[in-house]
């Protein structure tokens, strides 16, 4: 007795979401029969893990033959995610350009490998035109500037860029903030881009995408601080996302002076050594207004040591600035959080008095929404309380990998 295909199909989409290494068991259940081979075969090739041997299976399936127009692969449109970070020397930059030229119908997500990926590949990639998610954080080769510029500006839905950490072939011909020069997508609402960007990067924000309301700036060898600071003072005031991922050259750098540039900024997310010789406004005497940010998440020190780094009782200051001259705590910088997020390995809760203070805060900021909703008019209803008491207040989390899996 055969399921019905229906259930088959659940079944598939079961395993693909919940398991935590799918692919085996799909590649087995399209060996069971035809039906499942029809079930399992879309889930199976939807995100495909590729590393060391089954790399080389992979590209003879969906390339079975170097010209397209010889012999098509039916499995090579059901690709979604193509994920080569984890290739070595297995590929090469002719490799890699012909997987983008077989599934860039459909290509949705694309990490680009460290060691072959090229100027070569840029063509094929500027044909997936329905790419939404580009890394090229890992590649090694440096890429002329104009070729990347061109390549992006034809990628119309994209909306997660991660530029390489190598340093591109600059253009002479290319004057900075040239109207003429091709831009970035404009539905790309989040870039990544590592602290040593080099400035013959610069060119590729001569105009900023509405959208972009999304940063991160990850760790990288070396410092060019006068790009990422000018380009920080070009993006910030449109950015609501922020997230610090490198270690500290010199303790307090960042925000003293820039913070004000990010004035629409609602979630910040930077490791714990980022707060040390006053991240926010401790440095200032001249009080500053609050920011709009509501969502603080503070990951284990990067650089230094971890018992250094404030414990959570430093907040109420940033929260309530007890210093105003009418002897009243004042709304301070951060006067408008509402949850905090902290790494376990912090040990801000390893002590009877840490966890106090942690409970303190977390009454705090519960406090201040409800005294917040209740200015907005808001009736306080028994859901509204629980829906106050769910969203608002301080959590610990373990620290764990980072974000990567894109099924």
């Amino acid at each position: 007795m055969e399921l019905p295909l229906e259930v088959c199909l659940a079944i598939a989409v079961c395993v693909a979401r919940s398991h935590p290494r799918p692919q085996p068991t799909l590649h087995a259940l399209c060996l069971v029969s035809r039906l499942w081979y029809d079930a399992a075969i879309r889930d199976l090739y939807r995100a495909p893990v590729l590393a060391g041997r089954n790399f080389q299976l992979f590209v003879r399936t969906v390339c079975p033959s170097i010209n397209l127009h010889i012999r098509r692969s039916p499995t090579a449109p059901l690709v979604k995610v193509l994920d080569l970070s984890k290739l070595v020397h297995e590929g090469s930059n002719s490799v890699t350009g012909r997987l983008l030229g077989r599934v860039k119908e459909t290509l949705e997500a694309f990490i680009a490998p460290q060691t072959s990926f090229s100027v070569n590949a840029l063509p094929a990639l500027s044909k997936c035109t329905y790419l939404r998610h580009l890394d090229l954080s890992l590649i090694s080769a440096s890429l002329p500037i104009l070729d990347l510029l061109r390549t992006l500006s034809s990628l119309k839905n994209l909306v997660f860029l991660a530029l390489p950490r190598c340093s591109p072939t600059p253009s002479p011909h290319i004057l900075l903030w040239d109207h003429n020069l091709p831009a970035l997508p404009p539905s790309l609402r989040h870039i990544q881009f590592a602290c040593s960007l080099h400035p013959a990067y610069m060119p590729l924000f001569h105009q900023v995408p509405p959208q972009l309301t999304a940063l991160t700036i990850t760790d990288a060898p070396g410092w060019y601080s006068n790009p990422v600071d000018h380009i920080i003072r070009r993006i910030g005031p449109q950015i609501t996302d922020l997230a610090l991922q490198f270690r500290l050259p010199k303790p307090g750098f960042m925000l003293q002076d820039e913070r004000r540039t990010f004035l629409a900024l609602r979630t910040l997310r930077l490791s714990a050594d980022h707060l040390f010789g006053g991240f926010f406004s401790r440095t200032h005497q001249e009080p500053r207004p609050p920011l709009p940010l509501t969502d603080l998440t503070i990951h284990a020190a990067a650089s230094g040591p971890t018992e250094r780094a404030p414990t959570c009782d430093f907040l109420y200051d940033e929260i309530l600035r007890p210093d105003d001259p009418s002897g009243r705590p004042a709304p301070g910088v951060l006067f408008h959080l509402r949850r905090v997020h902290f790494s376990r390995a912090l040990n801000w809760c390893a002590t009877p008095e840490g966890r106090d203070h942690a409970q303190e805060l977390h009454e705090l900021l519960i406090a201040l929404e409800r005294e917040a909703r209740e200015r907005a008019g808001v009736s306080l209803s028994e859901a509204v309380e629980r829906d106050v008491e769910r969203s608002c207040g301080v959590w610990e989390f373990e620290e764990g990998p980072p974000e990567g899996n894109l099924r």
